[in-house]
């Protein structure tokens, strides 16, 4: 299927709740499987959506030309004294002005042509005409595209709320609305108030906005305490939050209630703030407690930092996206009754409803009173957001446009179903260990023989093209901001590089992790491929780490492979070192040769493998003479000495059979080249997979009450796979727990 959006152009960056939802909506529907396109009123270029990535494509020439003709810009200001005759406001004639515009028909008629556009997704109705000139153009050539309006409000009625004459806008909305195929409201009350205006009840179908609920979940508490530093926020002051584009007219009334009504009568709070995010901020309405913070960049971050969200709103419609943001954020919110339409929620469980200013400043300041409801009720609130994260609030779209659920009330159903999986629900409060990782055993086979690991057998490559290209795109869908790319030796690849590239298209953070032998026949490759960092492993002085690793020259290779890059320092590089009976008594020198050349350095016991262990008091002696020099120099190693001593009791087989947990398909998750789910990278681990992504996409799998399980069972039981690496610490260091399962 291949669909092309037709709308706005001011949408990048996402700053308001149309660009959210018309940006998020393409991305779905591209995870979706559809090819999805974005035209806009740019005469230069349109957008492929690629990933989580808007790729502009430049018009042909002849389109470029076209829209440059004499008689078409000529047309264009026609169009505008239309719009005007019509009676829209002059500010938002870019809504309108796609109904007379025959630059705009040129547009919709070259991507039908183009891309073979399969529907015309119209956001607003002003968008629908040139799909539909495009419809009637394209289907005397071959068979005709669909059309369809999505109302992310009902125009006319919006408008008659400012004040507007509204009648010939609502004939011509309504002439738009009876030409397309189908009619796609976001609420229940804008279909009523279109029915009632004469468009057939079976041609609409209820399909809400939805929110990124990860991007909302996922905020650490260090994250929020950083906002209010950066606007001067006490972290101890009640903080309250509003957003929206400010000069909008219902925003703007919303920051006059806030600053005239209800701060007044929360006076008995001196110390109480109010952040207020968003462009075109009314700074007439200047208030000692209030912050303008104009547009930004980490919203969720800013949510985050309150500890109570409020949406006085009082005139517009549809869906009040802001309003699902802090729900997805687990914000106790106070909303006015107009400020919540359309949202089946339940008053005084997911938000609290309050019209009029004594109710509203009552319902306020119970809730600043009261942490333990606060907290309850952004638990639900978090619970209902997640029905409308939009992968799946984007399915509908498609079941429509594959000629299913027509005419339905997608919204009752996402909203009164069972709650999708909240992969945190099991875990305390904590501060995430790092950003989403995605471990990627891309293939089995190396050039070397490591005496303690078995993947250099056989080979075999994950294909890029048919594999790896679609679970990027559903790594990203998840939240996935860093992948890590292992093997066997990934160098060994052919595709390795064009991984690499389409990992980075997508925004994710790349790392490979290699022995380095085979880095000098790459090189150039590497660099260009825009990857972020190189992880070597070097595991001894040149004559251990020889017989270690089974091929004598390997420890001069990979040495001159690390060299070739903290020289060149366009990538980031670091070296990990696994400690075994063989080697550990060269660990200090290892560290400090390796910390000469720049690069950064990780160590930890050897895994798995009882002949290798530091089981003589001379080896645990030597371990211990290690930690103590490094973390001497290195403040993250001296915050991690209870784990190094740890260290030496699961080498004294102190801990065989003691569960061990980590934040496995929390915080990290492995694929391996087979399409296998894991928690981590032990790839041989006994009944670690828990599903495959080749099979069930990893969306799904993610939100899984299979792997919902295993997290939980992670958590509360342990594991028993018999690793003893980074996840442990890093479990510690985000929860405040330990690792070590009570017995």
């Amino acid at each position: 299927m291949r669909v092309c959006i037709l709308t706005r152009g001011d949408l990048q960056p996402t700053q308001h709740g149309a660009a959210v939802k018309i940006v998020r909506t393409a991305q779905a529907l591209a995870r979706g499987g559809a090819a999805v396109f974005i035209v806009t009123d740019d005469r230069d270029a349109y957008l492929r959506v690629e990933g989580e990535s808007l790729v502009a494509v430049p018009w042909p020439a002849r389109v470029r030309a076209a829209q440059e003709w004499p008689p078409v810009p000529r047309l264009g200001r026609l169009a505008e004294r239309l719009c005007d005759r019509v009676g829209y406001p002059r500010e938002e004639h870019f809504l309108y002005r796609p109904i007379f515009d025959p630059a705009w028909w040129m547009r919709a008629m070259a991507i039908g042509l183009i891309e073979q556009i399969d529907w015309f997704q119209a956001e607003f109705p002003g968008y629908a005409a040139p799909g539909l000139v495009a419809q009637r153009v394209l289907g005397l050539l071959r068979p005709a595209p669909r059309t369809s309006i999505v109302q992310h409000n009902v125009e006319w009625d919006r408008l008659a709320e400012f004040g507007y004459e509204v009648s010939r806008i609502r004939r011509v909305e309504q002439a738009l609305l009876a030409a397309v195929d189908e009619v796609v409201a976001v609420s229940a009350d804008d279909r009523r108030r279109m029915v009632a205006a004469g468009t057939p009840a079976g041609k609409i179908t209820v399909i809400p906005h939805g929110v990124e609920v990860g991007a909302f979940a996922a905020v650490s508490q260090a994250q929020a305490l950083a906002v209010r530093r950066r606007h001067g926020v006490p972290a101890d002051a009640p903080l309250l939050f509003f957003h929206g584009t400010l000069h909008y007219r219902p925003n703007t009334e919303a920051v006059r209630f806030i600053v005239e009504q209800l701060l007044p009568r929360l006076s008995q709070r001196p110390e109480l703030r109010v952040l207020i995010a968003g462009q075109g901020a009314p700074t007439y309405y200047a208030h000692p407690a209030v912050i303008f913070t104009g547009p930004v960049d980490d919203l969720p971050a800013h949510v985050a930092a309150a500890d109570l969200c409020l949406c006085p709103i009082e005139s517009g419609g549809g869906t009040r996206m802001k309003l699902l943001e802090y729900m997805a954020a687990g914000k106790a919110t106070v909303s006015t009754t107009k400020g919540a339409e359309g949202i089946a929620f339940t008053p005084g469980v997911e938000l609290e409803l309050a019209d009029g200013p004594e109710p509203f400043a009552r319902a306020v300041q119970a809730l600043l009173d009261d942490p333990v409801r606060r907290a309850a009720m952004g638990r639900a609130a978090q619970a209902f957001a997640r029905r409308l994260d939009w992968d799946f609030v984007t399915k509908p779209y498609l079941e429509l446009y594959q000629g299913r659920g027509r005419g339905e009330d997608w919204y009752e159903r996402l909203s009164q179903g069972p709650a999708p999986v909240g992969i945190e629900e099991h875990l305390p409060p904590r501060l995430p260990g790092k950003p989403l990782t995605l471990l990627l055993l891309i293939n089995r086979g190396c050039n070397l023989r490591c005496s303690f690991c078995d993947l250099w057998e056989g080979h075999v490559h994950m294909p890029v093209r048919e594999r790896l290209l679609p679970l990027l795109d559903q790594a990203v869908a998840i939240g996935t901001k860093t992948l890590v790319i292992t093997g066997g030796e990934p160098f060994l690849h052919p595709d390795l590089f064009l991984a690499v590239a389409e990992a980075k298209a997508r925004g994710l953070s790349v790392n490979i992790t290699t022995n380095g032998t085979r880095l000098k026949q790459r090189w150039e490759e590497c660099r260009a491929s825009g990857v972020d960092s190189l992880s070597f492993s070097i595991d001894g002085l040149e004559a251990t780490h020889d017989r270690l690793r089974g091929q004598k020259g390997a420890w001069r290779k990979t040495m001159a492979a690390l060299r070739t890059v903290t020289r060149d320092g366009r990538l980031a590089a670091s070296v990990y070192f696994t400690a075994t009976s063989e080697n550990v008594e060269e660990l200090i020198e290892v560290y400090e040769r390796v910390r000469a050349t720049g690069a950064r350095f990780d160590f930890w016991p050897v895994n798995d493998a009882p002949d290798l262990a530091l089981r003589t008091e001379a080896h645990q002696a030597a371990w211990e003479r290690a930690v103590e020099h490094i973390a001497a120099r290195e403040p993250a190693v001296q915050g991690r000495l209870a784990f190094y001593r740890d260290s030496l009791a699961y080498h004294r087989g102190e801990l065989d059979g003691v569960p061990l947990r980590c934040l496995g398909l929390v915080d990290q998750y492995g694929v391996t080249y087979e399409g296998d789910l894991l928690p981590c990278c032990v790839w041989g681990g006994e009944g670690l997979k828990v599903g495959n992504v080749f099979q069930t996409p990893l969306p799904e799998l993610w939100r899984s009450a299979e792997v919902q399980a295993a997290r939980r069972s992670l958590f509360e039981e342990g594991c028993a796979a018999g690793c003893f690496n980074h996840s442990l610490y890093e479990f510690s260091e985000s929860t405040g727990l330990p690792f070590q399962v009570a017995g």
